[in-house]
């Protein structure tokens, strides 16, 4: 068999379809690193929207190489011969599953060199779901390749099939059901935040609907043609008694460990999420340097944390975290302006201090130029006083309430 399988890897066309699923892939992920670079999960979860060209690759090249016999006219000599049928696809069967799960799971192992020194947060076993239903996806991908190009062996089969997969994301009603986020493993990956995750149960449920389909594509490459509708239904049905039906389907679940504090162990506490951990000791020295200049105001936030992670508060600073291309921090160089309070949203009927108000307590605090009247009224006053009016400012920001001088 080991020899049978290396003629195979040799003679057919495999090699070539793994390296360019191995190389678009790799390329595809480095393309759009800003998505992904904050994380192990984030990373997975983006090479599974890749599903629809990766897949395509798949059942392209299976289908060339399914139409082999066809092309090469030797159709009447396999058919004539006394080995079972499934001896002479099984090594064909091995050499496109394994080289396609290879090429899969080496793009995201590719792209994992890239923020091996920045995401220090791996959920293992979410993790290896979320890849694992990629490349089992793949995997049957290349097996119905194969068997569509056997049944159908034209030309203009594989440009056909790799079109279609293209095109699938058009077939999906939407986000809202658990049905198409089973159906279709390129969908229903989270709402594009850093602490997305896929449920355990899903991915299991994804696996077992995927194996169903390569299992039910190696049969009708076999040429089994009926019983080859027993897999899919069976893993279809397997998938829905584990989803209980849809029941336990969570839409974009959010993993509550990746949200978790990790703070500095010395005052002033500076806390990121444990998804961004690897940033702490890059988000600290700013973080620090803000409190210490709002600390001249009384009731002067003692401790930063990532914003989103904890409501805001008067005592807090909150930090705008974001993980740029090489997965270090970003937005942490003005945590001081504004008077450390982020920009949000008020209502209509609770605007906030005005503007000109709010800039002129800011350039008091940073020391920097105002000619407003509001700042000039404040240099009027001794520091005490007007590190007063400015944190009153603060409060008025923080509570969307007027503040005027």
């Amino acid at each position: 068999m080991s020899r049978i399988l290396l003629i195979e890897l040799r003679r057919s066309t495999v090699l070539w379809a793994a390296l360019t699923m191995l190389a678009s892939g790799t390329a595809m992920l480095y393309s759009a690193r800003q998505r992904w670079t904050s994380g192990w999960m984030i990373l997975a979860l983006d090479q599974r929207w890749y599903l629809p060209f990766l897949a395509g690759i798949a059942l392209a090249a299976g289908a060339a190489q399914g139409r082999r016999e066809r092309r090469s006219r030797v159709e009447e000599l396999f058919a004539g011969m006394p080995r079972p049928r499934f001896q002479q696809v099984v090594p064909v069967l091995i050499a496109y599953g394994i080289s396609m799960v290879l090429a899969y799971a080496g793009a995201t192992a590719l792209a994992a060199l890239w923020i091996l020194g920045t995401a220090h947060y791996l959920p293992v076993g979410a993790f290896l779901g979320v890849v694992a239903v990629g490349a089992v996806a793949v995997l049957a991908g290349s097996w119905f390749g194969l068997a569509a190009g056997r049944l159908l062996p034209y030309v203009v089969t594989a440009p056909a099939l790799a079109i279609l997969s293209l095109a699938s994301p058009l077939a999906v009603p939407g986000r809202e059901g658990w049905v198409s986020a089973l159906l279709f493993p390129a969908h229903g990956l989270g709402s594009g935040t850093d602490f997305d995750t896929i449920q355990a149960r899903f991915s299991i449920g994804q696996l077992l609907y995927l194996t169903g389909l390569a299992a039910g594509a190696a049969l009708l490459f076999a040429r089994t043609r009926w019983p080859a509708l027993l897999p899919p239904l069976l893993g279809t049905a397997l998938a829905a008694l584990v989803l209980q039906g849809g029941a336990a389907f969570v839409r974009d679940p959010i993993d509550p460990v990746a949200r978790s504090l990790v703070c500095t162990p010395d005052a002033p506490t500076v806390c990121v999420a444990r998804v961004h951990s690897g940033v702490l000791d890059e988000v600290a020295p700013p973080a620090r340097a803000a409190l210490a200049t709002l600390s001249r105001l009384p009731g002067a936030p003692t401790r930063a944390v990532e914003a989103g992670l904890v409501p805001r508060s008067a005592d807090t600073l909150l930090i705008p975290l974001a993980i740029d291309d090489n997965g270090h921090a970003l937005g942490t160089g003005r945590l001081a302006e504004n008077l450390g309070v982020l920009p949000f949203p008020c209502p209509a009927d609770s605007p906030g201090p005005d503007t000109t108000v709010v800039d002129a307590a800011s350039a008091w605090l940073l020391g920097t130029p105002d000619a407003s009247a509001q700042a000039h009224e404040l240099s009027k006053l001794s520091d005490q006083e007007a590190a007063a009016r400015v944190a009153a400012v603060r409060r008025a920001v923080l509570t969307c309430s007027r503040a005027t001088y």
